[in-house]
């Protein structure tokens, strides 16, 4: 970890108790509208629009200039056109400011001019006393203080923390996840970095109470032994799921005109993750599949999978997927399976493992509740993943089973999706992940034995 008190230094970005809105407007269709919207819909008490050609925004007093507003801004969010961002960051400075957000894109991700300009608003902060995240930004969501997100998901604080590189990425993630009922610490968008980075907020999530899982998604990284000495202690305590982008020559080129960032080769990185003990993950879609098992915090003991499934068809693929995804088939104890047997139908079920228990579950689901139950008891079985079709019935019965196990568990539901979007909500609701795919149920499970045994390794 650095020397410095990194909560304290970044503390202004998400406890401000003023801010202003360099660029605030009332006209539909500007940014600088959705923003006021956001904030006043959020609840953010002591806003302050600044705009010279208007006097009132949405009912919220405007001034002038950042100069005219009475009393100390703890944060500044600047909306301004390229052109005026210096001029901004000088105001902000000459103001006390002692956090700047700027949301304007237009510098390095455009060019050596661009960054010259971002070098020189960093040095006009510092040199006053402040700090920058961007620009090219969307800038910071911290329920716990009402700081809002563009798209404007749950104000419900939570135990996720989100770093990113890509705006659209902090975003639209916190707003998918909040609807399938994750709740977020914080989030930062850090842009083009031209100051603050993403290793500084990772340090800021990795010390910060709030926060126990850390999403990361970043295209370049300025500070390799930073990254792999920091990222390493923060594993040991809280998981990091994180995408790196840019890995190949056409995403090195797609990140540095997206932020500006310098890629890396995807074998160099996928060796860097893997000893760091960070969740690598590929798309948005894994992103989500494993914040929403990893959201629920039971780690396993070991790799041991056992798999219930009431639609037969499915079974021998999974089990294939959790072997490929290298986790272990368990095999049962002769105990585990006599008292299977006293509870699966005694028509076209079988014991071992998969468990099959063939069309009767459908017309008797509380059989899944007492097949988990049995295995939960096992020695041999570490995690659980249950296959079926959904349905009140199917739902009770695991959620019944899942108040009193002890071990990770996730369900596959294996109909179209619109038919299950209400079994997804209240699973969800009783801390159950759900997914649509049982490679996909896999695939988190064998990120999350991954993740425990890295803790283990390191005597955690």
């Amino acid at each position: 970890m650095a020397e410095k008190n990194i909560l304290i230094e970044l503390n202004p970005f998400f406890h401000p108790k003023s801010l202003a809105i360099l660029g605030a407007s009332g006209k539909e269709g500007k940014v600088g509208r959705l923003f006021m919207e956001r904030f006043i819909e959020s609840g953010f008490q002591k806003l302050y629009p600044v705009n010279p050609r208007e006097v009132e925004i949405l009912g919220v007093k405007a001034y002038p200039s950042l100069i005219d507003i009475p009393g100390s801004v703890d944060l500044a969010l600047v909306l301004t056109p390229p052109a005026s961002v210096i001029a901004s960051v000088k105001e902000c400075v000459a103001k006390g400011v002692k956090g700047i957000i700027i949301t304007t894109a237009g510098f390095g991700e455009g060019g050596e001019r661009g960054k010259e300009l971002e070098r020189e608003m960093a040095r006009i902060a510092r040199d006053g006393g402040a700090r920058i995240v961007g620009p090219n930004c969307v800038g910071i969501y911290c329920p716990s203080s009402r700081l809002p997100f563009p798209r404007g998901p749950a104000m419900e604080s939570g135990s996720v923390g989100i770093v990113s590189q890509s705006g659209s990425f902090a975003d639209h993630l916190s707003l998918i996840a909040t609807l399938n009922g994750v709740r977020f610490s914080k989030a930062i968008s850090c842009g083009n970095e031209c100051d603050l980075n993403v290793l500084d907020f990772l340090e800021y999530l990795g010390e910060d109470s709030e926060t126990e899982i850390i999403i990361a998604y970043f295209e370049g990284i300025k500070d390799g032994r930073r990254f792999y000495r920091l990222t390493r202690e923060i594993s040991k305590k809280k998981p990091i799921i994180a995408w790196k982008c840019g890995t190949t020559e056409a995403g090195a080129r797609a990140a540095a005109s997206h932020t500006g960032a310098l890629a890396g080769s995807r074998p160099i990185w996928d060796g860097v993750l893997k000893q760091v003990g960070i969740i690598s993950v590929n798309s948005l879609e894994e992103v989500c599949d494993c914040l929403y098992t990893f959201y629920f915090r039971l780690m396993p003991r070991g790799k041991k999978v056992a798999i219930i499934t009431g639609p037969g068809g499915p079974a021998v693929g999974t089990t294939d997927a959790c072997l490929d995804l290298g986790l272990e088939v368990s095999r049962f104890s002769e105990n585990t399976k006599n008292e299977l047997y006293k509870v699966i139908p005694p028509v076209g079920t079988s014991a071992g493992n998969p468990v099959d228990l063939s069309i009767a579950s459908a017309v008797a689901p509380k059989v899944y509740r007492d097949v988990i139950r049995i295995l939960d008891r096992d020695e041999n079985v570490d995690m659980l993943l249950v296959i079926g079709n959904g349905g009140r019935d199917f739902d009770n019965a695991i959620i019944e089973a899942k108040k009193e196990s002890k071990k990770p568990l996730v369900v596959a539901l294996i109909m179209p999706i619109e038919l299950v979007l209400q079994d997804f909500k209240l699973l969800q609701r009783n801390s159950i992940p759900v997914y649509i795919d049982p490679r996909r149920a896999a695939n988190a499970l064998a990120k999350l034995a991954n993740y425990a045994e890295f803790r283990q390794r390191h005597g955690v």
